[in-house]
């Protein structure tokens, strides 16, 4: 949660980005990868990360009695009162310092439902009274929609005004994010400029250049077809039953942290071997796929449309992300390019950031224009079916198998 909330405030605070050659493949998923022994790398992954040794690596060897420092250290902790530190804590708390206060409405009432933080956080003026409330405004196209206030607070960051591209001129920034030497660009469009771009795209919009035939082998350059698109949605049946059959979901959901463990072993930054999964989420689905063995099973829900594992992964990356460009809001629009510009890339080295702190807000920004990688033929192809496409994946509630399919 922690990691998505940080992708979200990129987007509404950071629009700047690294201008780092590094960075051009930080996010590729390689699907020709050796897959190592899982089962192996699974007890080195326990071992790693656990905080406390057990001793034993399956149930049939646990000891018959209890360890003498687990004994005593269970005992310790018993006598006292004293709760565990949460390793997130401090990193929130300096997040939290850096955003508007306006999020907090949107934000504070999900931190009161995370475990384990403590009143450091919990506390804090403009969090504290958010506990159990729903924010006051929410976006004006979504203020008649039926009982919305029954949604879960994790999902309250996507009701702000500003997540849709309202009242963004209203946002009161930190002190310490505001320069008082340089100020943004005034960006101003006029009503006929966007007259023109708007006759332009509808144009453009009717030309079906590669409608009727299917890419039937594309790599992740190949421009869809709407026959690709429309074959990409008849999938969605088999894989919703894909998804329900047996314990698929709970196993692909598991091995993401598994998949990360073994990127960071072998050299990938942390940041990216998360991002990843946001930057190409279908293509992260089939390496899931790959490294649970449930090829034959994955295969049999896609193999109808005539898709192999590899051509459905790049097939489906690329219309979700000409689907979240197209529905991104005008917002979202200015912020992308001033990223791809770099206007405001400066303000970042300007702040008071850690050197990791400052690396992972480069990865993170990097991060958000990749999401929106898209040619005019793929937003040709999928502008047609962008309304079935949004729908279709929202049934899966934001996340396939583990993996954020909708994240903006």
């Amino acid at each position: 949660m922690k990691k998505y909330l940080l992708v979200l405030l990129c987007l509404w605070c950071f629009p700047a980005k690294a201008q780092l050659k590094e960075l051009m493949h930080a996010y590729d998923v390689d699907l020709n990868e050796k897959i190592p022994a899982v089962t192996l790398l699974e007890q080195e992954y326990k071992k790693a990360t656990s905080r406390y040794d057990w001793k034993y690596d399956y149930r049939w060897n646990i000891p018959t009695t209890f360890d003498r420092g687990f004994k005593k250290q269970i005992q310790t902790f018993g006598s006292v009162e004293k709760r565990l530190n949460n390793p997130d804590e401090e990193e929130l708390l300096l997040m939290l310092k850096r955003v508007p206060k306006s999020f907090y409405p949107y934000l504070g009432p999900m931190l009161h439902n995370m475990r384990g933080l403590s009143g450091k956080i919990l506390d804090l003026p403009g969090i504290k009274e958010t506990k159990n409330k729903f924010p006051e405004r929410i976006a004006s196209k979504l203020q008649d929609v039926p009982d919305i206030e029954f949604v879960s607070p994790e999902l309250y960051i996507y009701l702000s005004p500003q997540f849709w591209g309202e009242d963004f001129d209203s946002l009161e920034f930190p002190q310490e994010l505001q320069n008082q030497n340089e100020k943004m660009p005034n960006i101003k469009i006029s009503p006929e400029f966007l007259k023109r771009v708007k006759d332009k795209v509808a144009a453009r919009s009717k030309k079906k250049s590669y409608e009727g035939f299917r890419n039937f082998n594309p790599d992740e350059n190949t421009p869809l077809s709407s026959a690709d698109v429309r074959a990409f949605l008849d999938t969605l049946d088999g894989l919703e039953k894909f998804r329900k059959s047996g314990n698929n979901e709970i196993r692909l959901i598991l091995i993401d942290n598994l998949m990360q463990y073994w990127d960071q072993k072998n050299g990938t930054d942390e940041n990216a071997a998360f991002l990843k999964t946001v930057v190409n989420p279908c293509q992260t689905i089939v390496r899931k796929i790959n490294w649970t063995n449930l090829r034959t099973e994955f295969q049999d829900a896609i193999g109808a449309q005539g898709f192999g594992l590899k051509d459905w992964a790049y097939t489906c990356d690329k219309v979700v992300k000409a689907a979240r460009y197209i529905d991104m809001p005008y917002a979202y629009v200015t912020s992308i390019k001033l990223l791809k510009k770099g206007i405001v890339y400066k303000l970042l080295e300007k702040q008071n950031f850690t050197e990791e702190e400052r690396q992972r807000q480069k990865y993170y920004m990097e991060a958000v224009v990749h999401m929106y990688d898209t040619s005019q033929e793929n937003l040709d192809a999928v502008r047609p079916y962008a309304r079935e496409v949004r729908d279709r994946l929202l049934s899966f509630q934001s996340e396939y198998v583990g993996t954020p399919i909708i994240l903006p």
